[in-house]
């Protein structure tokens, strides 16, 4: 009975874990564009999932926002990204965390 317990409770935290923390591909463009969000500074563009290949950039706040992740201006960038969310984040932040877990390509522009 207890193993069976186990068992099920090893399957929740599973479901749970993998429904806060996704690895996703973001392709980061060559350049940056002036934002104000919490605090003023550059923009990365950045293309996530379906819209990848599109003419469809997102404005990602800030160039230091993905963790590991050294940006340089003039490359076009694949990663590969943890997505995490964040329990109780602050008001004025983002819910969602990123980390860097590989760089597929880079490719000087």
């Amino acid at each position: 009975m207890i193993q069976g317990g186990l068992i099920g409770l090893v399957f929740l935290l599973r479901i749970s874990f993998s429904d806060d923390i996704r690895v996703v591909d973001m392709v980061v463009n060559s350049y940056t564009e002036e934002c104000v969000g919490e605090r003023e500074g550059n923009c990365l563009l950045v293309q996530e999932g379906d819209h990848i290949g599109t003419d469809n950039w997102s404005l990602f706040y800030y160039e230091d926002s993905i963790e590991g992740f050294d940006y340089e201006p003039g490359y076009i960038y694949h990663l590969k990204v943890k997505k995490k969310k964040i329990k109780n984040p602050p008001m004025d932040g983002s819910s969602i965390s990123y980390r860097l877990v590989r760089i597929m390509s880079k490719e000087k522009v």
